[in-house]
């Protein structure tokens, strides 16, 4: 091959393009040979060359910062999401990562890369990348993705949580992920402590009450979870965990509790508007009343809503809507009520049924 003879900008781009296609190749047969020689140590025992180090510290957070945003649709400061989030990091976090008072698993420490501590995570990231970390997880590190696909309304409260952990110790996080520490360990105490129970009301408003449900639709419920046909990035792991005897013990337990409403009395809102959706729906708009499925006169595999908290039916209506849980039959029928709902008209119902005391069948008054 004879090389030009004079050198141009239009020969020289095209032989630096050669040149460099030829680097290429070369680095790639030496990369393809020396990953196939198994010459690298990949036990984790082993680290990285520091320059391997480097650019993989380089690529993970600029690809956290890449893919996550600046949105933050919740009051970070806000106690309830905190305390909701304190609870799952107890359960899910605390393990690898370390609490309060509480050191990692050595076996989790053993891992490469090591889980870090979280107590300054808000140092090194914003809200919006822990948030997409905790909804995606990290490849290579042992970071699994959120279980509840679709679920990043539970992604916040670990987020909130996360920022109030700098300051607290052992005491304050006991507070706040203690929920019955007094009580020896048991699935009802692990469902009182964020669900309440008896007299004592839920640990945040977008948590439900159990108490006063159908034993039938509590059963399943917590069978759906289990299956994942329901997601839930908080519940999934915990149903996983029951088996069918422990599954009908506990909706039998709350079935039997009465239920105190968890919103005040009076609550904001257009009650009348809910009252004539849950009453008499939208023939218009070819939405059916709420009791026709939702009052005392229909099938118990259906839940109760009456005193349930505003900010959690409205926040599940949100997610029917947006399909995130129409991966069941009754999750199907629901979705489609759901995307012919305007925000008014939830937020209405929401709020009529959450100052109703007790449950009226279908066509009936408050």
């Amino acid at each position: 091959m004879n090389l030009p003879r004079r050198l141009t900008p239009q020969n020289g781009f095209l032989w630096l393009a050669v040149a460099g296609l030829l680097g290429a190749f070369l680095i790639g047969i030496v990369a393809l040979v020396f990953a196939m020689s198994g010459l690298y140590n990949v036990s984790a025992a082993v680290k990285h060359f520091q320059i391997t180090e480097k650019l993989i510290q380089i690529t993970l957070h600029r690809s956290i910062s890449f893919h996550s945003d600046d949105e933050v649709p919740v009051d970070l400061k806000d106690q309830n999401l905190a305390r909701l989030g304190a609870r799952h990091f107890d359960l899910g976090c605390a393990p690898c990562h370390g609490a309060p008072g509480t050191p990692a698993s050595v076996v989790m420490q053993s891992m490469y890369p090591t889980p870090p501590d979280l107590t300054r995570a808000v140092d090194k990231f914003t809200p919006g990348e822990l948030a997409w970390i905790i909804e995606n997880g990290l490849k290579y590190t042992g970071m699994p993705s959120w279980p509840g696909h679709g679920r990043k309304d539970e992604v916040w409260p670990l987020v909130a949580f996360l920022h109030q952990l700098p300051d607290m110790g052992l005491r304050e996080y006991s507070q706040y992920a203690g929920a019955v520490k007094e009580v020896p360990s048991s699935e009802l105490s692990s469902c009182n402590s964020c669900h309440g129970g008896k007299n004592r009301p839920p640990v945040a408003p977008m948590v439900p009450s159990l108490s006063g449900q159908s034993a039938t639709y509590l059963q399943r419920a917590l069978t759906e979870y289990r299956s994942g046909t329901r997601q839930s990035g908080m519940m999934e792991p915990i149903a996983a965990k029951l088996d069918d005897a422990a599954i009908q013990k506990l909706a039998n337990t709350f079935a039997g509790e009465s239920r105190a409403p968890q919103d005040a009395p009076a609550v904001d809102g257009n009650i009348a508007l809910g009252q004539r959706i849950a009453t008499s729906g939208d023939p218009q708009n070819a939405i059916p009343a709420c009791l026709s499925c939702h009052g005392t006169n229909a099938s118990d595999k259906f839940p109760r809503l009456n005193g349930l908290s505003r900010t959690y039916i409205t926040r599940q209506l949100s997610l029917f809507k947006a399909g995130v849980r129409d991966q069941t039959a009754y999750g199907a029928v629901m979705a489609t009520v759901a995307r012919r709902l305007n925000r008014e008209q939830m937020d209405a119902a929401a709020a009529y049924f959450a100052s109703t005391a007790t449950t009226p069948a279908a066509g009936g008054g408050q």
